[in-house]
């Protein structure tokens, strides 16, 4: 008889890889290493997972799923063009920079994973980038925001996931406060509440 399978080694072993992926890029990380870091035979990771690729799947479904329930949620698809803007500005900050890895993966190993792996996710990072295209095109039609909408979606989208570079959390700016930052970069004329000292974006980058 089979052995149930057991959902927190499965969880522990998906956090691992991802801490590892980000750290070393899944290119340069083999199924022995993330053995090692689990205390574990690398047999056994096969008990859970039939290979590499798909360990990395669930490693990047894990990743994009705080981005699909941050959109799926009725309090953003509701409100005016800027509050839907700021709220997603601050979850997608406060989702990058949260306590796991598994986001980070999706951002930096995306165009290095195996095509299909990709396609597997793609569904999630369509759904994802298509309310962001809405908020984007209702904030111009409303005239928050200037340019085309599209460029503007990928430059934003791109700028938020660069963070992950060059932000750290515990500096003096806080994931709100930054997200705020940008809000004001996009929107001047409706700059958030309480700014913060111009030397503070150069000190969280510390």
């Amino acid at each position: 008889m089979a052995r149930p399978e057991d959902p927190t080694r499965r969880r522990k072993l998906v956090a691992v890889a991802a801490r590892l992926f980000r750290r070393n890029g899944y290119a340069h990380t083999t199924t022995r290493d993330i053995a090692r870091a689990l205390k574990v035979q690398p047999g056994s990771i096969f008990y859970h997972f039939s290979s590499k690729e798909d360990l990395l799947t669930e490693v990047m479904h894990e990743g994009m799923q705080p981005f699909v329930t941050m959109v799926r949620s009725p309090a953003l698809r509701a409100g005016a063009p800027l509050d839907r803007l700021r709220a997603l500005l601050h979850g997608h900050l406060r989702i990058l920079h949260g306590a796991g890895d598994e986001q980070a993966v999706v951002v930096q190993e995306w165009d290095r994973v195996p095509a299909h792996v990709r396609r597997r996710v793609i569904p999630l990072r369509d759904e994802v980038e298509a309310v962001w295209r809405q908020v984007l095109e209702g904030c111009a039609d409303a005239g928050l925001v200037h340019g085309d909408a599209r460029i503007l979606r990928l430059s934003l989208l791109g700028a938020l996931n660069w963070t992950l570079q060059w932000y750290r959390p515990r500096g003096e700016l806080s994931v709100d406060q930054l997200a705020e930052r940008v809000l004001a970069l996009l929107a001047p004329a409706l700059a958030a509440r309480g700014r913060q000292p111009r030397n503070a974006a150069r000190a969280a980058a510390r």
